[in-house]
């Protein structure tokens, strides 16, 4: 219990600083200050800054993952992944400036496949549509791709403004467009194996 409070209590205080100034300016000393702990005691829990920011953002994916909601659009479920974000703008901008952009994607991509992927499982379950494995694997990716293209561009435009309006506008423009493509997944072998049967045909 006292170790997961004094973690607890280190990350919300780095996130504190994070809003202060850049991480490469904050160093352990100054954070164990804040903490009123020593630095051995951060050294107990982490190796430096970055074990801890990874953790951090480990932390916000499966806050993500547990906190889905089968009754969300694909536009909340997004917009719920990205709250850290908002909650914690400058601090979120200054981790993202000091890891490696692989990093950057890779939590994205995270964030965007748990949602995607609830969304599709949820529209399939709720509609009874028999999807093929394959094609909701390609529905998802296509989705997943798209949204850290727009999310990526966000977070290098310096975060300004709230995504909401952005994401709920795609929403309305693609309305209805992953349950229709979930249901042409149970037909489209029959309908190109039907095209195949005619085309040999008319090549005979």
């Amino acid at each position: 219990m006292a170790r997961q409070y004094t973690k607890e209590l280190i990350k919300r205080e780095f996130l504190k600083m994070l809003e202060e100034k850049s991480l490469k300016s904050i160093t352990i000393a100054r954070l164990a200050e804040r903490c009123e702990i020593n630095r051995n005691t951060f050294y107990y829990h982490y190796d430096d800054v970055y074990m801890l920011v990874k953790e951090i953002l480990q932390d916000e994916l499966e806050k993500v993952d547990k906190e889905f909601n089968e009754t969300y659009s694909w536009e909340e479920g997004l917009l719920h992944a990205v709250s850290f974000f908002l909650e914690h703008r400058k601090a979120a901008q200054n981790i993202f400036r000091s890891i490696d952009k692989k990093d950057t994607d890779a939590y994205l991509y995270k964030a965007c496949k748990v949602v995607m992927s609830k969304y599709v499982e949820n529209q399939c379950r709720a509609n009874h549509i028999e999807a093929k494995a394959e094609d909701k694997n390609l529905i998802i990716d296509f989705y997943v791709f798209a949204l850290i293209g727009l999310l990526d561009k966000w977070i290098q435009d310096g975060m300004n403004g709230s995504p909401k309006a952005l994401i709920y506008r795609l929403g309305k423009l693609f309305q209805g467009s992953i349950e229709r493509s979930l249901r042409t997944s149970q037909q489209l072998d029959e309908d190109l194996e039907h095209r195949d049967k005619m085309e040999d045909r008319a090549e005979g």
